[in-house]
């Protein structure tokens, strides 16, 4: 069976920063898809998720995505610092297609991740090429 995925054309270094934040990535896509509440409540949660990984750990290719969810995240900051954090008060104040938008990204990154790994989603498949 050929694989359709890019591993054997990444380096050793890409593919162990894939396989060192896949985990992260794989449970905020989880918490995006199976949590309770609208797009923002799943969306905080799915962020917190991510919020202990350094842009550093991933590849290269993906870390001003990774840089990206975390400030588009937390772009609002806290009124309350003592009480709430600047990701909890920018959900509160972003739209749901805000939301969207930040959640499509983390799927992106989780995508490209599967990729580098060498099991690429549906829509990276081309048999026929």
């Amino acid at each position: 069976m050929e694989d359709f995925g890019t591993r054997s054309q990444e380096s050793i270094e890409v593919r162990q920063a894939a396989e060192g934040v896949i985990e992260r990535v794989y449970l905020a896509v989880q918490q995006l898809c199976t949590g309770q509440g609208d797009v923002r409540k799943r969306l905080q949660t799915a962020v917190l998720t991510l919020l202990p990984l350094q842009e550093k750990e991933f590849p290269e290719e993906l870390r001003g995505d990774y840089r990206w969810v975390i400030a588009e995240s937390t772009k609002y900051k806290s009124e309350i610092p003592q009480f709430r954090g600047d990701l909890e008060a920018t959900m509160r104040r972003i739209k749901n297609s805000t939301g969207q938008k930040i959640a499509k990204r983390i799927f992106h990154i989780y995508s490209k991740l599967q990729d580098i790994r060498g099991f690429p989603l549906l829509e990276y498949r081309n048999p026929n090429e």
